[in-house]
C-alpha cells in the first residue's frame, strides 16, 4: 500500500502540475531559501532548525486542512488488520504520505538550486566564510569554484579595459583543487589599475584556506586604496590578516596609472616582478628594498620598497610566484631572468613559455602570473 500510493502521488503530480504549483512552488520557495541561507554560512543548527520547522509546518497544515495524517493512520491500520479497503486506503496515503514525500523532494532540489545559485550570484566576499567552513566536507570544491569567480580571466580583463593588454593564469598544485597562490585585477575609483599576485606558504587546503581569505580582504581594502601607494595597499592587507596559523605570503602589487603611464611596484619576500623593456632590457622591481612577507604583521611596520617607474608603450611587466620561475631551476630566480631576456617583451610568448615549461623536479606547486604590456 505504502509503496503503491507513493507512487501514484508522483505520477499525479507529473500528470497535473497545474493543480498542485501553489503547493509545490512553496515548497521550492522554502528550500530555496534555506539553501541561500546555507550558503551564505548560517550555522548548521540554524539550518537544520529551518528544515525542521518547515516540515512540522507543512504536517500541521496538511492535518488542519484536510486531516490526513488522521486518515492516513486509519488506513495504515485497516489495511494491517484486515487487508480490505485497499484502493481507499491507497488513495489515502497517496494524498498524505506521497504528497508530503514529493513536497520534501521538490523542497530539497529547491535548496540545491538556491544554494548553487547563491554560489554563482552572490557577493564573492560574503561566501568566503562558508566556503572554508565547508572545506572539512567537500575537500575544498566550494574554495575553488569561488577562487574561480575571484580570479576569472575575463572579468580581471574587463577591469584593466584598453590600457594594458593583460595576461594572467593561476594552477593549482593539483588540478581542480584549491590553491594557494591568488591573483587579482581591479579598478581604483580614480582609475588607477591594481594588479597583485600572492602566494601563500605551502599549498593545499591550509594555503588555500589563507589564500581565500586575503580575496575577502582584498574587498575591503581596495575601495580605500585611492591616492595610496603600491607598498602602503600591501601594509593595509597586511594589518587585516589573520595570524592564528602563521602561515606567511609573499607577494608582488603593481599599481598602474594609465594617464601617465607610471607604475609603482611593492614586492614582499621572494615574489618576483620584472619588466621587460621594449628594447628587451629586463630589470627586476623593488630588488633593492622589498618587504619582509605579509601575514605576520611586521611588513608595515619596517622597511619596505615602493619602485616608480615609467612606462612606454611596448614595455611589459610580469609578476609571478615561485612555482612559475622554479619550473626554469628550483630556487634559481637568476635561470627565470634568462628566460625572460631571451623572449622579450612579447606576452603571449612569455606565457606559452611559461606553461610549456616542465614541472619542477622536487614536485609540482601552485603557480600563478600575470602579465601586461602598455599599449
Amino acid at each position: 500500500m505504502l509503496s503503491v500510493g507513493v507512487w501514484e502521488a508522483v505520477s499525479d503530480t507529473l500528470a497535473n502540475p497545474g493543480r498542485k504549483l501553489p503547493e509545490l512552488g512553496l515548497s521550492a520557495a522554502t528550500g530555496s531559501v534555506l539553501g541561500a541561507v546555507e550558503r551564505l554560512g548560517a550555522p548548521g543548527k540554524i539550518v537544520a532548525a529551518g528544515i525542521g520547522s518547515a516540515m512540522l509546518l507543512k504536517l500541521g497544515y496538511d492535518e488542519i486542512t484536510g486531516e490526513r495524517w488522521s486518515k492516513f493512520g486509519a488506513a495504515l491500520k485497516d489495511t494491517w488488520k484486515s487487508g480490505q479497503n485497499m484502493d481507499r486506503n491507497i488513495a489515502i496515503t497517496r494524498d498524505s504520505l506521497g504528497s508530503f514525500l514529493v513536497d520534501t523532494g521538490i523542497g530539497y532540489a529547491g535548496m540545491r538550486a538556491g544554494s548553487a545559485l547563491t554560489a554563482r550570484m552572490a557577493p564573492r566576499g560574503k561566501l568566503v566564510d562558508s566556503a572554508i567552513a565547508r572545506s572539512g566536507r567537500d575537500g575544498g570544491t566550494a574554495m575553488r569554484k569561488l577562487q574561480e569567480r575571484y580570479e576569472n580571466p575575463l572579468l580581471m580583463k574587463k577591469q584593466a579595459g584598453e590600457d594594458i593588454n593583460l595576461i594572467t593564469h593561476t594552477e593549482p598544485a593539483s588540478p581542480g583543487r584549491a590553491s594557494g597562490d591568488l591573483i587579482r585585477v581591479q579598478r581604483t575609483s580614480d582609475g588607477d589599475i591594481v594588479l597583485a599576485a600572492m602566494d601563500v606558504e605551502g599549498h593545499g587546503i591550509a594555503a588555500a584556506k589563507k589564500a581565500l581569505k586575503v580575496h575577502q580582504i582584498m574587498d575591503d581594502v581596495l575601495p580605500v586604496s585611492r591616492n595610496r601607494s603600491a607598498s602602503d595597499i600591501l601594509a593595509l592587507v597586511d594589518d587585516r590578516i589573520p595570524q592564528a596559523d602563521e602561515l606567511s605570503l609573499t607577494a608582488g602589487m603593481m599599481l598602474f596609472k594609465p594617464k601617465t603611464g607610471e607604475l609603482q611596484a611593492a614586492t614582499a619576500s621572494s615574489q618576483l616582478a620584472y619588466v621587460i623593456r621594449k628594447t628587451g632590457e629586463v630589470s627586476r622591481l623593488d630588488a633593492e628594498v622589498g618587504g619582509l612577507p605579509l601575514g605576520n604583521g611586521l611588513y608595515s611596520g619596517l622597511p619596505r620598497g615602493n619602485e616608480t617607474l615609467g612606462l612606454v608603450s611596448g614595455d611589459t611587466v610580469i609578476v609571478a610566484s615561485d612555482g612559475v620561475f622554479d619550473r626554469f631551476g628550483y630556487g634559481v630566480a637568476s635561470k627565470f631572468q634568462k628566460f625572460l631576456e631571451g623572449v622579450g617583451p612579447h606576452p603571449e610568448r612569455l606565457r606559452d613559455g611559461i606553461l610549456n615549461a616542465p614541472s619542477p623536479v622536487n614536485g609540482a606547486d601552485d603557480a600563478s602570473f600575470i602579465i601586461f604590456q602598455k599599449p
